[in-house]
């Protein structure tokens, strides 16, 4: 018998998730269960990264988090839904492993540099600035956030980020195009550990999703602090409200001409309404032809687009409320033993490879 593909991954409990976590993550967690053994944890420890200073929000967020984990599919009799802080093996590997990894790998990281920036820009859901080296108020901005952000848990979380990985032996992480640099670091932290102690951590590979770009209602990247994120359990009201407010076309002044629904020099960023229609409209490609023939406004696409949206959410809202409190926390308890069950044998190597039992 064939042995089943370890599978590990996580999120962070930030806040309500959106369709960019849907359409990026989700699905193909779900879509693997049945066929991997699949490790999901609710990264609360990664929470703190940033967010050290709100951990009165943290309880509610794992589990708000978790209920939308259960109506997107994932099933807890096909895989461990665990919480990460439950299960105290994470931080001693992430302990030994930090022994080994190079301070300048951390330094260099480039997600680092650019998460820094991003949070000086809207630090606390407050705007301080925009970040770059002309413009006199970003010196402010990124001194603010240093104060804050400079921590020893926030420059090293890609090595917990490893321990979560490589503490359950994972062959496979499910990644986007653009995260296959972090799994490299994590890669490169097995490499070197396993050159000084021997081969103990086996070293993961990248399961390449095909991430549609789902941009947010304002033609950028679907993003928590650009607060213009559509959540999956959105209201009917709510929902009317962000579709009706969705970036288009700024070139189209009237309804009859033509438009750019796809990015290109006119509309860089594409049009957001459309990028919707492409996920939930199998009528996407005729939908297009007709915006670039100045045969439909952007109005009544985005009318159009709320009605094919409505269904969708309905149903995820009711699926959603079948799960309690109670049930996520039995959820937890029960993965987070399982887990640790996994997460012990590892981490056994490891001690015994470092001659430290």
């Amino acid at each position: 018998m064939t042995k089943r593909k370890v599978v590990m991954s996580g999120m962070r409990p930030t806040g309500r998730l959106h369709l960019g976590n849907l359409w990026g993550a989700l699905r193909k967690w779900v879509a693997i269960q049945d066929e991997c053994e699949c490790y999901f944890a609710a990264a609360d420890w990664h929470m703190l990264t940033t967010a050290y200073d709100r951990t009165d929000e943290l309880e509610g967020s794992v589990r708000e988090m978790v209920m939308d984990w259960l109506a997107a599919g994932l099933d807890p009799a096909k895989c461990v839904i665990f919480r990460q802080s439950r299960v105290p093996e994470h931080a001693e590997l992430y302990l030994l492993l930090s022994m080994v990894t190079p301070l300048s790998w951390l330094e260099n990281n480039p997600t680092w540099k650019e998460q820094l920036q991003e949070l000086a820009k809207t630090k606390h859901g407050k705007v301080l600035g925009n970040v770059s080296p002309e413009e006199p108020e970003s010196a402010c901005a990124t001194a603010q956030a240093d104060e804050s952000l400079r921590t020893h848990g926030f420059l090293g979380y890609p090595v917990l980020q490893a321990a979560d990985i490589l503490i359950y032996g994972a062959d496979l992480v499910p990644v986007g195009q653009d995260q296959l640099p972090h799994l490299e670091l994590s890669r490169e932290i097995a490499r070197r550990f396993n050159a000084i102690y021997g081969e103990v951590l086996a070293e993961p590979k990248a399961l390449v999703t095909e991430t549609p770009k789902v941009p947010g209602t304002d033609g950028r990247k679907m993003s928590k602090s650009y607060g213009n994120t559509i959540d999956i359990y959105e209201e009917p009201e709510t929902l009317k409200t962000k579709v009706s407010g969705m970036y288009t076309d700024p070139t189209r002044a009237r309804a009859t001409d033509p438009g750019h629904p796809e990015p290109c020099p006119e509309n860089p960023p594409g049009c957001s309404v459309f990028a919707l229609h492409k996920l939930y409209n199998p009528d996407w490609e005729a939908r297009g032809a007709e915006c670039r023939a100045g045969k439909i406004g952007c109005v009544a696409c985005k009318k159009d687009l709320l009605g094919r949206l409505e269904g969708p959410f309905a149903a995820f809202r009711d699926k959603r409320k079948q799960f309690d409190a109670k049930t996520v926390e039995e959820i937890l308890e029960e993965g987070s033993v399982k887990a640790r069950r996994t997460a012990a044998l590892t981490l056994d190597k490891v001690r015994r490879a470092m001659r430290l039992r």
